[in-house]
């Protein structure tokens, strides 16, 4: 696989993801979520902010999920995420796939970054601080949207976009239910089938952590934020990887018919 090719696949990519009206939405309805907020709680400046600070992680997440299901599964993005399956320079059908997801992973970092300073720039303003809370906090939204990104890549590499995307939504509220229902005594024949759920579907309560009064030390946070992350780049890289394999297989046809 060539780095070249990879990379500049996924500059096109993310070229076209960040042209797309898509983030501009997302991102303005974050900043209507906190004017929600606002309203709901009569807030004035030199408060906490909190409440409008949830809502806007809350529809952060929410957009951000879309976004990572429409373009990770082909449904948005054909004026330049998809256009890079026509790339006039022939590339491989697994690279491709590849270079696609690492551009999308990218373009939701930015939205990721761009939400952290919109929410620490209203906590900033309201209670005059915001430490490190942030940023972590935008660094694990970002780990969950790279999870879902990585379900919906592998699964547009089996099915068509119109299939892909709602079962990589269903594939992912599925895990987020199995982590979060309390585990239960299951009968001996159910065993191997949670077992089998346990390992597959992807684990959202691994990719969070406690931020709440974290210390603003980059040692504490880092410890904290370790897990999540370790956890979260095994899973994506199993699922692209998965992909990768499988994907030539249908990509035998005109890449532009390849979506």
């Amino acid at each position: 696989m060539s780095l070249v090719s990879l990379t500049a696949t996924a500059t096109v990519v993310l070229r076209g993801f960040l042209a797309e009206r898509g983030v501009a939405a997302a991102l303005t309805l974050v900043v209507a979520s906190l004017g929600i907020g606002v309203a709901l709680s009569g807030a004035s400046l030199g408060h906490e902010g909190r409440l409008e600070s949830d809502l806007g992680w809350a529809a952060a997440e929410l957009v951000g999920w879309l976004l990572a299901l429409a373009y990770g599964g082909g449904l948005a993005g054909y004026r330049g995420v998809l256009g890079s399956f026509a790339l006039a320079r022939p590339v491989g059908a697994g690279l491709l796939l590849c270079g696609r997801f690492f551009g999308l992973a990218a373009g939701l970092l930015a939205y990721c970054a761009a939400v952290s300073v919109v929410v620490g720039g209203w906590l900033l303003l309201s209670s005059g601080g915001m430490g490190g809370a942030p940023a972590s906090q935008g660094w694990l939204l970002w780990l969950r949207l790279v999870v879902v990104l990585a379900v919906a890549t592998f699964l547009l590499a089996l099915a068509r976009p119109m299939v892909a995307t709602p079962l990589a939504g269903a594939f992912c509220v599925a895990g987020w239910f199995f982590g979060s229902v309390p585990a239960g005594p299951d009968p001996s024949v159910l065993r191997p089938l949670s077992a089998l759920a346990a390992f597959v579907l992807p684990d959202f309560l691994a990719l969070d952590a406690p931020l709440s009064g974290m210390p603003d030390g980059i040692r504490e946070t880092g410890r904290l934020l370790s897990g999540p992350t370790l956890y979260g780049a095994l899973y994506t890289a199993a699922m692209v990887a998965a992909g990768t394999v499988v994907f030539p297989w249908r990509a035998r046809r005109p890449p532009g018919r390849v979506a």
